[in-house]
């Protein structure tokens, strides 16, 4: 992990999206720690996104807010 401008970058880490429908794009997020098998997958760690703000809303739930200070409003 290293810094750059006041945030931290973390590297070795994977955003998988599998589409289940293209439009709107609707499917299913999760994250990966690195190269191998997802076992995220299988514990339930997926987030369902419906839409594009859908899906931006996804990554940011997985990626989380910089600083670790949860979203204000929802």
């Amino acid at each position: 992990m290293s810094r750059r401008g006041g945030r931290e970058i973390v590297a070795g880490m994977e955003i998988r999206i599998s589409l289940e429908r293209v439009e709107p794009p609707a499917g299913r997020l999760w994250q990966d720690p690195g190269p191998g098998p997802t076992p995220r997958a299988a514990e339930g760690g997926e987030v369902p996104f419906t839409g594009w703000l859908g899906l931006l809303r996804a990554l940011y739930e997985v990626l989380g807010q910089p600083g670790g200070h949860p979203p204000e409003g929802g």
